[in-house]
């Protein structure tokens, strides 16, 4: 029997993490398990411009993940947010290590082709690192645009 604990779901604060997020709260309240709500920002030391949510500190990291929880996640949802600063993959790694999760939930964004190559994929990566089981999920605008890419029937003229 699987017993999930302890989830830990990510998020890069942008409306495509809200399909980990819904996951990871369904589980949560399935298995009555303790949610995690990490963000990991890129900033450096020294380094004087924000990130793509403008982020640059670790104030301004807690206050967008404050901000990203009281408008995105029900006010009955008990979550414990975490921020930690470094590359992303080896982060959510360490925190799932330290925190002792038995389940990553996290949103893929779909990159394909080259982009996919040169800039890698931070879930892919974790789900590398990773000791413990990782669920990505497609963000509905993928899933949508993936199924009507790929649609079998219409690809053999089955309809």
């Amino acid at each position: 029997m699987i017993f999930l604990k302890k989830i830990l779901v990510t998020t890069d604060l942008s409306p495509f993490s809200l399909a980990a997020l819904e996951y990871a709260v369904s589980f949560g309240m399935l298995y009555t398990s303790k949610l995690y709500l990490l963000h990991v920002y890129e900033g450096k030391e020294g380094h004087h411009g924000k990130d793509a949510v403008g982020v640059h500190t670790e104030e301004d990291a807690r206050a967008a993940v404050e901000e990203f929880v009281r408008m995105n996640v029900p006010a009955q949802t008990r979550l414990t947010t975490a921020v930690r600063r470094g590359a992303p993959a080896e982060e959510i790694k360490r925190f799932a290590q330290e925190e002792g999760i038995d389940l990553i939930v996290m949103a893929s964004h779909g990159r394909t082709g080259l982009r996919h190559m040169v800039l890698g994929s931070v879930a892919e990566r974790v789900v590398r690192l990773s000791s413990v089981p990782v669920l990505t999920v497609k963000p509905h605008p993928f899933r949508e645009i993936m199924i009507q890419s790929e649609d079998v029937e219409r690809d053999l003229h089955l309809r």
